[in-house]
């Protein structure tokens, strides 16, 4: 049923939406990003992948015109955008939206076996197909949905106790670094020492495939690109007030004194409040996860709206240990709500606030996920009181 379903979401796409992507849609889209460094890599210059120059001349011959983007993501993954380059840069971006919609699609496979919920209603999984954020990152060509994907293999592979396995797919993550450098210091104050090594050893194995394209001097202009890029904010550079992190929040009520230093402040309550509500007994450790993955969204110094779709899988997590132990609590009442609103809050921002995400002032989900994650630790607190008692 789940592979009839996903095979009639991806010839759904092909036929109703894919006629409509024309060269004026796909220039403002990020998939152009992933097109043109994996085209610099193809060409055998992977070693100038982070220079500018060679990024302008690159977006020029694809494009037409000059232009602000830029890749800005690790070497491995523009390789790994290198077979797409052989097509037409519309073809390109048509069968990656087919991809990410048959990854969107398969999820209730991926986590069938280790969240009862999902079992007896495999179509809620498919509801990320009513998230805003999963439906930005299938316009904009983004990796989002490939994130929530690995996230969740990463936790069918740890329900099975496979921790090392489960590990060698959170490496992955470093496609979005700064998700996995909040993740792995929570695992490591959890002494899920397997996930944390398979975690080091992908991690190296992909570090070492990235110099090998760009050589090891590419990796330290990769590490001054990034500082450049965050130094600098306007169209085709750093737009905070697009985040839902703390530091977008701050960013878009106008917060410039200070901002950082409050931003980090709000990080790290974040994962101390993540570290202090470690559980033990199966269910906890399923809301461990949820609040683990959410205080890595809100946490990152660099969280895209589109990323917001990996909150799918904790609101998956939560809704299943709602369903098994009832909403008789508050904490389990606001759960729920917190729950649904993940769905309904950023389309009410839409709504309300502008014609598109990025003018709906789509930084006021940051106190939703914030509050979402604080009724996560407060339900572990209270599961780990009862078990006192």
């Amino acid at each position: 049923m789940i592979l009839a379903g996903a095979a009639i979401a991806v010839i759904v796409v092909a036929v109703v939406l894919l006629p409509l992507i024309g060269p004026a849609r796909l220039q403002t889209t990020d998939f152009v990003n992933f097109y043109v460094g994996a085209s610099i890599v193809r060409d055998g210059h992977g070693a100038q992948l982070y220079q500018r120059p060679v990024q302008d001349q690159a977006f020029q011959a694809a494009l037409g015109h000059p232009s602000p983007q830029y890749f800005l993501h690790p070497a491995f993954e523009a390789a790994a955008f290198v077979p797409l380059t052989y097509l037409g840069m519309e073809r390109a971006f048509a069968l990656w939206s087919l991809i990410n919609v048959g990854l969107l699609s398969l999820l209730p496979l991926v986590l069938t076996g280790c969240i009862p919920l999902v079992d007896r209603r495999p179509y809620l999984a498919l509801s990320g197909f009513c998230l805003l954020p999963a439906l930005t990152a299938l316009t904009l060509g983004q990796d989002s949905i490939l994130l929530l994907v690995l996230l969740a293999a990463s936790y069918a592979l740890a329900q099975r106790k496979k921790d090392l396995a489960a590990g060698l797919v959170l490496s992955l993550l470093s496609i979005k670094f700064q998700y996995l450098a909040i993740l792995l210091p929570l695992l490591l104050w959890s002494r899920k020492w397997r996930t944390a090594t398979g975690i080091g050893t992908g991690c190296a194995a992909l570090a070492m495939v990235s110099a090998w394209i760009t050589g090891w001097s590419g990796q330290l202009e990769y590490v001054a690109f990034l500082r450049d890029f965050n130094a600098h904010s306007g169209y085709g550079a750093l737009n905070p007030t697009l985040m839902v992190n703390g530091r977008g929040f701050l960013a878009g009520m106008g917060v410039t004194a200070h901002a950082t230093a409050y931003a980090v402040l709000a990080s790290a309550l974040l994962v101390g409040l993540a570290a202090a509500s470690e559980g033990a007994r199966s269910h906890d450790r399923r809301l461990q996860w949820a609040l683990s993955i959410t205080v890595a969204l809100s946490a990152a110094p660099y969280a895209h709206f589109p990323d917001m779709t990996v909150l799918l899988l904790p609101v998956l997590l939560a809704l299943d240990h709602i369903v098994k132990v009832g909403t008789g609590t508050f904490s389990r009442k606001l759960l729920a709500l917190c729950c649904l609103a993940v769905f309904l809050w950023p389309f009410a921002l839409l709504v309300l606030g502008g014609h598109y995400w990025w003018n709906s002032r789509i930084y006021w989900v940051f106190p939703l996920i914030a509050l979402f994650a604080a009724t996560l630790a407060a339900e572990l607190h209270s599961n780990r009181s009862r078990a006192r008692e």
